[in-house]
């Protein structure tokens, strides 16, 4: 899939699938999946028309956190809308243009769109004027058809980018893991620490989190860390590490299983699991070692990892 960061004359006709799409979640993989299909059947050119960065965060919105990083974002829509191109453009540089033009120069004009694919609540255009009847009037003027996918609903509520970052926040990644259908991963360079738990028999690999990135509760959970393409079973701490008077939020993991191999520089995606507890300050660190040993042995007792590797 070719990444492109400006909008373009095409060739050809094709298939366009609008939206943001952080997370991946249930709900974005029908969109891309519905595109593909259809992409397929009528010969036309998949593509997907999303931005650089959240809209949100331009506009200061408080749900601007992001679920993923950039490339994972884009290694999602990869992997679900078999799309060939990918218009991953500055929201800034187009957010004054009006929902009409949107539709007759973007999408009808440049990207020669004959069908269209967002979801229910898809809105665009300046001061997100424009709205799903917007898009299928206009677009039907052109003979492009337009596709809008109904929402997918899971304990009652849809599935949305927004209900799994209150759940993130909140602790609950087991629950959103289900939305995401796979585990939410917080990816980066290893960094040295202190090197603490060292002096303890808990050494951990440091990971700040990414800029703009969602903050789980702050505790201990149970994780994978995966290591070139490798998963290992792991215990993990979101938090400021008030025991060692630690500064800034970081991911600390210990890895539960042997590993060869310097880890510092290389990346490594840590994937939550279940959350343990919450963050508390110890007397000292043999306290908090002797606590991580009994959150692991909870976790164990629940079989945490073994239910996530029967799904993988």
């Amino acid at each position: 899939m070719q990444i492109i960061n400006d909008i373009h004359k095409l060739n050809e006709p094709c298939c366009v699938a609008l939206g943001f799409f952080d997370g991946t979640h249930t709900g974005h993989r029908r969109l891309l999946l519905s595109m593909k299909e259809h992409a397929e059947k009528n010969g036309l050119l998949p593509c997907v028309f999303t931005f650089s960065a959240s809209p949100c965060a331009a506009l200061g919105k408080a749900e601007s956190r992001a679920l993923q990083t950039f490339d994972q974002r884009i290694e999602g829509i990869k992997a679900y809308s078999g799309a060939k191109l990918c218009f991953a453009v500055d929201f800034v540089k187009y957010r004054e243009i009006t929902a009409k033009d949107f539709i007759d120069d973007i999408l009808i004009d440049k990207l020669g769109a004959k069908a269209v694919f967002c979801g229910f609540n898809f809105r665009f255009g300046k001061n997100a004027a424009g709205d799903t009847a917007l898009l299928r009037e206009r677009c039907a003027r052109y003979g492009a058809e337009v596709f809008v996918t109904d929402p997918v609903c899971s304990g009652g509520e849809t599935v949305s980018s927004s209900r799994i970052r209150r759940l993130i926040a909140g602790g609950k990644v087991f629950e959103a893991n289900s939305l995401l259908a796979k585990p939410f991963s917080i990816g980066g360079v290893v960094v040295h620490g202190k090197e603490n738990g060292r002096t303890v028999g808990i050494p951990t690999l440091n990971q700040p989190l990414p800029e703009g990135f969602v903050v789980p509760r702050f505790g201990a959970y149970a994780s994978f860390a995966v290591i070139e393409g490798k998963r290992y079973r792991a215990v993990t701490n979101i938090g400021v590490r008030p025991t060692v008077s630690g500064q800034g939020v970081n991911c600390e993991t210990h890895i539960l299983e042997p590993i060869d191999g310097e880890l510092y520089g290389k990346e490594v995606l840590t994937e939550l699991l279940w959350f343990e507890r919450d963050e508390r300050k110890f007397a000292d660190l043999g306290e908090l070692a002797a606590q991580i040993h009994r959150d692991i042995d909870h976790i164990n007792e629940l079989k945490i990892y073994e239910m996530y590797k029967q799904t993988a």
